[in-house]
């Protein structure tokens, strides 16, 4: 199998979504002098060249580490060092850039950045190679985790770094305390306590699959070294996971049972079997509470409740899968900023509809606000309804102006808006 760049990083520990992948420029610059010909002989212009960024741009304002590539011809991406990077203020500079020969941004302020060589990876350096697919030729700057790139050549990770397939991740489970007790012919399934998991024994692509109520704690887990999953986050669904929620959708004939499924190194699994044991309680007004609860013993209503209104439990992770991780308002992707908000009101709710759903928006702070005071609405068809108590010049801050609509609204979210457009929204 092709070793990627990002199972690299993961084998150092480094979190892929933390590092931007930088493919510096092929052509010559000033006095006939390559990006390649920079690094290659003089290491301190060619970091105070990737030092210097265009101002604001996100990209590189939120990460924690450049990956360098130089190209020694048009084909080749080469590395040529990690680097933890931290912004040192925005402001014009009087040197000329070593590379170009010119003021940075033209003598307009640039964003500037403290960069370090990291030791990781630094035994790669000058020797390994990317296959930067040519349609990404012209995007020289990706997040890492969204770019799986195939490294080119052989690349030695320490067997500990590499993610256990199922027959090995189910004896590593079972030396840990893990006891099987379930076994078809897809999955087996392990108990430890009152944590289940199930094993793929088909499927070695994220073999591992724990309760969907952590999908909302994807993030989390993204940070610890050796765990990989697919992205955007999401719910695997197997009929197999007996003891995990139910998964309904209208485009399937039967309920079927969903989870998430990762993978793990035996490296990694001490600190992801640690972190579901810790998550798998929360706290709230009513004191500890479990989040989640199987078949044989399910949540108390208390339990249940109290999941519910903090905004925890299957309610959230099912909304973080219906709207695929995003606001469909402000397309806000990140779901740390991301609530989980009722169209019908939690106080005047069933206990059936504060769980459903379809009764719920995967919305930012701000939309989420304008939902629940009235100020927004949706029409069956999508289309924004937006109050009179908001100004205009309130309106266009908002980008609520136009015939803009949500997608992805479904039969079953509709009873729930008639009941937001008649008592909640302010006309």
């Amino acid at each position: 199998m092709a070793t990627l760049f990002n199972d690299l990083l993961r084998s150092e520990g480094v979190a892929p979504r933390e590092v931007r992948l930088l493919r510096h420029h092929t052509g010559p610059g000033h006095q006939d002098r390559t990006i390649h010909d920079l690094w290659l002989r003089d290491r301190a212009d060619f970091e105070a060249y990737q030092s210097m960024q265009a101002e604001g741009r996100k990209i590189f304002r939120t990460a924690r580490y450049f990956a360098s590539f130089v190209c020694p011809d048009p084909t080749t991406t080469l590395f040529v060092g990690l680097y933890g990077v931290e912004l040192d203020g925005t402001r014009a500079l009087k040197t000329p850039c070593p590379y170009r020969g010119d003021l940075p941004g033209g003598g307009a302020p640039v964003d500037i950045f403290r960069t370090a060589p990291r030791p990781e990876l630094s035994e790669h350096v000058g020797k390994l190679k990317i296959d930067w697919p040519p349609e990404n030729v012209r995007t020289w700057a990706r997040y890492a985790h969204t770019a799986p790139f195939v490294c080119v050549g052989d690349v030695a990770i320490s067997p500990s770094h590499v993610a256990l397939p199922g027959d090995r991740l189910g004896a590593a489970l079972a030396q840990r305390g893990f006891a099987e007790h379930h076994r078809t012919k897809k999955v087996v399934e392990l108990r430890r306590g009152s944590l289940i998991v199930y094993v793929k024994r088909d499927i070695q692509r994220h073999p591992l699959v724990v309760h969907p109520y952590y999908l909302q704690h994807a993030d989390e887990f993204a940070m610890l070294a050796g765990i990989s999953f697919d992205l955007p986050a999401r719910t695997t669904v197997n009929s197999n996971l007996s003891q995990f929620p139910v998964y309904r959708a209208d485009h399937r004939a039967t309920d079927s049972r969903h989870g998430f499924a990762l993978s793990s190194t035996s490296a990694g699994l001490p600190g992801l079997l640690a972190a579901l044991d810790r998550l798998a309680t929360i706290d709230s007004a009513e004191g500890p509470v479990r989040a989640f609860g199987t078949d044989e013993e399910p949540l108390t209503e208390k339990e249940r409740l109290a999941a519910a209104r903090i905004g925890q439990g299957e309610f959230r992770s099912r909304l973080i899968e219906l709207w695929n991780g995003c606001c469909p308002v402000a397309e806000i992707d990140d779901t740390r900023l991301l609530r989980a908000s009722h169209i019908k009101p939690w106080s005047v709710s069933t206990n059936v509809e504060r769980l459903d759903p379809y009764n719920g928006l995967l919305l930012s702070g701000t939309v989420d606000l304008l939902f629940d005071q009235g100020l927004l609405s949706f029409a069956d068809d999508g289309r924004y309804l937006v109050s009179p108590l908001l100004s205009d010049a309130n309106v266009v801050r908002l980008g609520l102006y136009g015939q803009a609509r949500i997608c992805g609204l479904q039969p079953h979210h509709l009873p729930y808006l008639a009941y937001h457009r008649a008592q909640i929204f302010k006309q």
